[in-house]
């Protein structure tokens, strides 16, 4: 692994600098140096391109469903047609009926024909008008689906268009406290993009700096991780309740990724400044297996 020399800030790391200049990733080759704005920007840019992708998707299925639905339009425009023609059969039947009775009170001798020819006629009226019946309603079901499916189409994108542009970003403040929470409940995913948040509007910077390098940590990003607490100290280089852990935590992740030089210094440099502390035992028991 390629060795990577860094100078702290000399306001906590008098003698060395775990956190200079030209640390480069073990997998890439990018500086650890690069700020979590630059980052949530990336970020935020990707997001945005996801949220076209799927507005581009969602429009792309109502034009489907508007071709669709022109398809089953056209096919109700067909059955409309039958349905006149079955009307305008009736009507045809209707008037023959007519002219049969008047022909019944001309022509007595001819009545037992006409009269079973009515019957029949009339048979195929009722049968007929029973068609006439089934087919309008199928027309009325048909058009209330296919009004129904339009509009919930439509309003799903109505409603995907004003999240995208109603969505009220809560205040830093807000943001802060909803990110430890989501930390201490081990949701790092959700909490980091509410420090990143915060971070980004320089509210608690130091504070959001750190816990965002206490989630990669955690998730063994420990490239990442050395970034965050770099960026925590450079923007608060004074002593804080966090400071042992951090350096620590900066300790074991030079260790990590195979630069036990630094990881040295660190470690002396915590139990230096803070003998009395936890983390400074912790130090001494690792500092024991690097001599």
């Amino acid at each position: 692994m390629k060795k990577i020399l860094i100078f702290l800030p000399f306001f906590l790391l008098a003698e060395v600098n775990p956190f200079g200049a030209g640390i480069q990733s073990a997998e890439n080759g990018e500086p650890y140096g690069l700020t979590p704005q630059e980052r949530a920007i990336l970020n935020n840019k990707k997001a945005i391109e996801t949220l076209k992708k799927e507005l581009q998707n969602v429009q792309k299925k109502l034009q489907l469903e508007v071709v669709k639905y022109d398809e089953q339009l056209n096919n109700l425009n067909v059955k409309v047609a039958a349905f006149q023609t079955l009307v305008d059969e009736v009507n045809s039947l209707k008037t023959e009926i007519a002219s049969l009775r008047k022909d019944v009170t001309k022509n007595k001798e001819d009545i037992a024909i006409i009269n079973n020819k009515l019957k029949k006629l009339e048979e195929r009226v009722l049968q007929l008008e029973g068609n006439v019946a089934s087919v309008e309603q199928n027309i009325l079901n048909m058009a209330k689906q296919q009004n129904e499916n339009y509009m919930a189409l439509k309003e799903a994108i109505n409603t995907i268009i004003r999240q995208l542009k109603n969505q009220k970003p809560p205040t830093p403040k807000e943001a802060l406290k909803k990110a430890k929470e989501f930390f201490r409940e081990g949701k790092y995913e959700k909490a980091k993009e509410y420090f990143l948040y915060t971070l980004s509007k320089n509210y608690a910077p130091a504070s959001s700096a750190f816990y965002l390098g206490e989630i990669a940590y955690k998730r063994g990003d420990y490239n990442s991780a050395l970034a965050y607490y770099k960026k925590s100290v450079e923007i608060y280089p004074k002593k804080t309740y966090f400071t042992p852990i951090l350096l620590y935590h900066t300790a074991l992740s030079f260790e990590k990724i195979g630069n036990k030089k630094l990881a040295k210094l660190t470690f002396e440099k915590l139990i230096r400044d803070f003998p009395n502390s936890k983390y400074a035992k912790l130090a001494k028991n690792e500092l024991s297996k690097l001599q």
